[in-house]
């Protein structure tokens, strides 16, 4: 679960919920503080896997700069990722690619190329309310619009994609418990289930999901941390269960948080 920060203290409660909707968008989680900066690194164990992120916010919560970089080598598959969103006048914009080679004895084929800039659409309170991704795949232009819905407490419930490609077509649920933190999302491909301590703080998560050749389960735990309540080192474990065999893979992450 990728980290995004709250307001300040100063700074007005309802546009920390709105930065708590908008951050679920675009980094896929929650943290506690008036977070400045968060770098993380994940390296894979038993596998050839490395990811880093280095994400910025503004005084009051507000993201500003997020950039993560992923690569991942097994078999003959090498998977690479780079997204970039930044701060735009109306919103945010973010640019992405995906690249997935084939390598054979040395010799290395790009076989799936995915590369495109989703934009976000803000409300007047600088809610999220869709998004539209143009992209090219194997240089074939395509799109897909993403509108997110909130309920009376103003907390993001669902939100759903459609567009040309058939993978990103979803519709994702979000629950919550009884203090309002964000205990589930769920999807037609799998569901994450996430666990806090007495004080609140994210002990870890459960995922687990359906491709169109394996079922895979993940569980990350925390290890510690920081003394406001951030997860600064994890440790997962993943199952991935084909027809005829069965993959186990560990990683490690490593977190740091700068405050205002």
């Amino acid at each position: 679960m990728l980290t995004s920060a709250v307001a300040a203290e100063s700074c007005a409660d309802k546009h920390r919920r709105v930065n708590d909707n908008n951050n679920l968008i675009m980094l896929d989680g929650n943290a506690r503080g008036n977070i400045k900066m968060m770098v993380s690194g994940m390296v894979g164990k038993d596998v050839d896997e490395q990811a880093s992120g280095n994400i910025r916010f503004s005084r009051c919560g507000v993201l500003s700069d997020a950039l993560f970089d992923y690569h991942k080598s097994e078999g003959h598959v090498i998977l690479r990722m780079v997204n970039h969103t930044v701060k735009a006048q109306s919103g945010w914009e973010s640019a992405y690619e995906i690249a997935v080679i084939i390598d054979k004895e040395g010799t290395q084929t790009l076989a799936t190329h995915k590369q495109g800039k989703i934009t976000f659409a803000t409300d007047k309170s600088g809610l999220i309310t869709s998004s539209t991704d143009s992209f090219t795949i194997n240089d074939q232009k395509g799109f897909t619009t993403t509108v997110y819905s909130y309920d009376k407490q103003h907390r993001l419930v669902k939100s759903v994609a459609r567009g040309s490609d058939a993978l990103a077509n979803d519709q994702y649920v979000y629950n919550y418990d009884k203090k309002g933190l964000l205990s589930t999302t769920a999807s037609s491909k799998g569901s994450t289930t996430y666990h806090y301590d007495d004080k609140e703080r994210e002990l870890g998560s459960n995922e687990v999901s359906t491709t169109s050749i394996s079922q895979i389960s993940k569980i990350e735990d925390c290890q510690r941390f920081d003394t406001v309540g951030n997860c600064v080192l994890s440790y997962g474990r993943e199952t991935e269960i084909f027809p005829l065999y069965v993959i186990k893979r560990h990683r490690s992450t490593a977190m740091q948080y700068q405050y205002w």
